[in-house]
């Protein structure tokens, strides 16, 4: 690894504070420069069942992903969006939103601001559900392409079965969130870790809200320890298929 080349960063959810946005409203600054990962900034919302936030999309836009609970969120284009488990919706660059989590139920929001390139004309449809997207296939892997089409990045949501598969790279960068399963990710080094950089091979442990930065080119093998599937959903800059892999 050249010493201009960014490592891979790997952060457990106890190891990020939430910062208070608003009453009931708190963020979790999960992946962004202080870990290498300069294009694509990842943080995990959580709205107290009522709570609300107002808000501009920043950066190129930002793809957000509900995670769990149920709400509404109001933007000056295309409109109120119904938000529950699944929905997947693009903020253009400085959109407004208002977000609200409905009354006595949670809501969580895993959200990617784009950093990297310049801003896109942006998807015909900008709110999808996960239930309508078409399931895709490579090896034993299962994967959903959500936000993609007339975007500079594509976010998706994966599933891998119990077991190992080969270690390979990419050619793009890559934010990973686990939303479900336990796991290991095995991470040729060095590697930034909380406070530290370990300079050979890492095994770290995963599960829910576990975030994972794979800058291109990084060799990584995501490993299944569980007995169900291991859920992940990430996005990558530039746009492209998540079947696009080599072997390392």
């Amino acid at each position: 690894m050249s010493a201009d080349q960014a490592a891979p960063a790997v952060r457990r959810p106890d190891q990020v504070p939430g910062r208070t946005l608003g009453p009931g409203v708190t963020a979790a600054d999960l992946l962004n420069d202080e870990h290498g990962c300069r294009g694509l900034h990842q943080r995990r919302l959580r709205f107290a069942g009522g709570a609300s936030l107002t808000g501009t999309a920043g950066g190129q836009g930002e793809a957000w992903y509900v995670i769990t609970g149920t709400g509404l969120v109001d933007t000056e284009r295309p409109g109120n969006i119904a938000l529950a488990p699944g929905t997947a919706i693009w903020l253009e660059p400085a959109l407004g939103y208002a977000c609200q989590a409905q009354p006595g139920q949670d809501l969580e929001v895993l959200a990617v601001t784009v950093r990297a390139g310049s801003a896109a004309p942006g998807p015909a449809r900008p709110v999808v559900r996960l239930a309508d997207c078409e399931a895709e296939r490579t090896g034993d892997r299962e994967f959903r392409v959500l936000l993609s089409e007339g975007l500079t990045i594509t976010q998706f949501a994966g599933l891998i079965p119990p077991g190992r598969a080969p270690a390979h790279h990419h050619t793009y960068d890559e934010v990973v969130h686990v939303l479900a399963g336990r796991g290991v990710v095995h991470l040729p080094g060095p590697v930034h870790l909380p406070d530290t950089v370990y300079l050979s091979d890492t095994v770290a442990e995963i599960g829910p809200g576990t975030s994972i930065y794979l800058p291109p080119y990084q060799p990584h093998c995501l490993e299944n320890t569980g007995p169900g599937p291991l859920e992940v959903l990430g996005v990558f800059y530039p746009a492209g298929s998540p079947a696009a892999k080599q072997a390392s």
